[in-house]
C-alpha cells in the first residue's frame, strides 16, 4: 500500500501548525486575560484632599456599638437622626445594653426596613 507524498505533506502540515498553535496558547501567562494599569489621580497642591472628598453620612468608626455609642454617633448613621439617637439611649437607660442588633426594632420608630439599612453598621460589641 503506497501513500502518496500529495496527502502525507498536507496533513504533517496541519498536524505541525495544530502543535505549534497549542503550544502558543499554552504557555500565554497571562491565560487570556488583560491587565490595565491606571495612574492614579493626582491632587491639586492649591486644595487639601480633605477638603475634596465628599461627607459620606457615616460614623468615622464603623461599626457603631449601639450599646455604647452617644447621640452623634447614633445620629450618624442613615435614617437615624437626633430624635432616634435620643430614643435609642432612652431605651438603653430604661432597658439595659441591647442584647442582639434585632432589639433595636424595640425601639419607637425603628422597623425593619430601618433597621436592614443600617445593619452592617451597627454592632452591640462582642
Amino acid at each position: 500500500m503506497k501513500i502518496k507524498l500529495s496527502v502525507i505533506l498536507p496533513v504533517i502540515t496541519a498536524l505541525f501548525v495544530g502543535l505549534t498553535l497549542g503550544l502558543f496558547l499554552g504557555r500565554n501567562p497571562a491565560g487570556g486575560s488583560v491587565t490595565v494599569s491606571v495612574p492614579a489621580r493626582q491632587a491639586s497642591a492649591a486644595v487639601p484632599v480633605e477638603t475634596q472628598a465628599e461627607p459620606s453620612g457615616q460614623p468615622d468608626s464603623l461599626p457603631v456599638n449601639i450599646n455604647t455609642a452617644d447621640a452623634a454617633e447614633l445620629a450618624a448613621l442613615p435614617g437615624i437622626g437626633d430624635v432616634l439617637a435620643q430614643r435609642i439611649l432612652d431605651y438603653r437607660r430604661v432597658h439595659g445594653s441591647f442584647s442582639a442588633v434585632e432589639q433595636l426594632t424595640n425601639v419607637e420608630g425603628i422597623g425593619e426596613g430601618k433597621l436592614e439599612a443600617i445593619w452592617e453598621l451597627i454592632t452591640i460589641g462582642g
